[in-house]
């Protein structure tokens, strides 16, 4: 598996001048990767200035990785010449096998890499990128910054999705796997590897179906990957009858009872996400706010919008998060600082008028105290709030914290700041309390 993430010479069979092309994509997208490069196509003697071969058997150099984007008719072909070359891992772009109701190629492929012993990632595959290697050998066009969330995709639709949301959104990601087909590549293979990846400490996983019999091994490697202290966080797709019959045309994949993969997630220590979006912000509040170390659920939510708070404490017990109490050796230190008004409450509203000073002193008194484990800190826009200057103070804070800064223009800035400083910012508290609810209740 090393071979097949972290190869050092890579034969593009299809590649192409056309960037309009799938072959296109992936060859440059390998030109700016970390590997030496061979293309393969017999209509092409050079491409873009780079020798091009007829075929994989005419390169001379050891090959780690094979990468077949081809019609789908010729690929059995394709993958034959490449167990004669003696190459153990190819990616397999390419659609049209049972995804597409043809069972009969899959085999074939199937027992060509049985008689060479070739791993293979796909068929109908995106492809991978290996972000702690500098490869990207997908068809994705883009890089997301490198960081400790590994994605694994049984679709590389729904995996473009999530590389362009990395890219908008900053998340740092080590690797993206796309799974397809799974023809003798699975998600058991893939999590295998990415677990021993000491970079990567948060592993998503889009879930269409487990292969057959591989649910126990599942199991013991998401136990495995949880007593190192890593997260993983999945989402079921095809929970219901229509769900499971286009799973059927998508991947070929047999979807079993949602119910089944409900126990398995309860067993393995799998937070289960609701939605794409709600994995991802899973995803980017354990990334930037650094969840694991939050320790337990108990919140102090200070606020300048007494409203807001009522909601995100709504929200909070919803979710199971605790908001405590607040000692009263700390309400009389609170009331020194803050207006007679004050809620003399968790949430601490500090009143409308609040300039980032007074936010400054409440977290003064509050940070060094340990009746609770982490901040929520809300926010909506008044005429005299200073939301750029409020977002500063918070970096400062020793214990974890989460915002919900509200409003459209005037917390812009406030809002890119706290992105860029590791604060995970939510603009609905209802949301903030779902992915904390997930993130500590698992």
């Amino acid at each position: 598996m090393n071979e097949l993430f972290e190869p050092k010479s890579i034969a593009l069979i299809g590649a192409s001048e056309n960037k309009e092309k799938v072959g296109g994509v992936l060859f440059e997208n390998l030109l700016k990767s970390n590997v030496q490069l061979y293309p393969v196509n017999p209509n092409h003697k050079k491409i873009a200035g780079k020798e091009c071969y007829a075929s994989v058997l005419d390169i001379k150099n050891k090959t780690d990785l094979a990468i077949i984007v081809v019609k789908a008719e010729i690929v059995k072909n394709v993958l034959e010449d490449c167990g004669k070359k003696g190459i153990k891992n190819v990616v397999i772009i390419s659609a049209g096998f049972s995804e597409a109701g043809n069972k009969q190629g899959e085999i074939e492929l199937k027992k060509i890499t049985e008689k060479y012993k070739i791993n293979v990632l796909g068929p109908n595959v995106l492809g991978f990128l290996n972000n702690n290697k500098k490869i990207n050998a997908s068809f994705f066009d883009g890089f997301p910054k490198n960081g400790k969330i590994g994605v694994i995709s049984q679709s590389g639709a729904i995996g473009v999705a999530i590389l362009d949301y990395s890219i908008k959104n900053n998340l740092g990601l080590s690797y993206f796997i796309s799974l397809g087909n799974m023809l003798n590549i699975d998600f058991n293979k893939s999590l295998e590897y990415i677990i021993q990846d000491k970079q990567t400490e948060i592993i998503c996983l889009y879930i269409e179906s487990l292969k057959e019999n591989s649910g126990k091994e599942f199991i013991e490697l998401c136990k495995k990957a949880k007593q190192t202290g890593k997260k993983i966080i999945a989402i079921k797709a095809g929970k219901t009858n229509a769900g499971q019959k286009a799973a059927m045309s998508h991947t070929a994949a047999l979807a079993s009872d949602y119910h089944i993969y409900s126990g398995i997630f309860n067993q393995a220590g799998i937070i289960e996400a609701e939605s794409l979006e709600e994995m991802l912000e899973i995803a980017e509040t354990l990334e930037l706010a650094d969840g694991k170390k939050m320790g337990g659920n108990k919140a102090c939510i200070i606020t300048n919008a007494g409203g807001l708070g009522v909601l995100c404490s709504d929200a909070c017990e919803e979710n199971k998060i605790q908001v405590v109490e607040i000692p009263s050796q700390i309400k009389e230190k609170l009331s020194n600082i803050l207006p007679g008004g004050w809620s003399k409450n968790n949430p601490v509203d500090i009143i409308g008028d609040a300039l980032a000073d007074r936010y400054q002193k409440t977290v003064d008194i509050l940070d060094k105290e340990n009746f609770f484990d982490f901040f929520i800190i809300l926010l909506t826009p008044q005429k005299m709030t200073q939301p750029l200057e409020t977002a500063k103070i918070l970096t400062k804070i020793k214990k974890p914290v989460v915002t919900s800064f509200i409003g459209g223009n005037k917390i812009t800035e406030a809002e890119k700041f706290l992105k860029q400083n590791s604060i995970k910012n939510f603009s609905d508290v209802s949301r903030l309390g779902k992915v904390l609810g997930k993130i500590l209740g698992d």
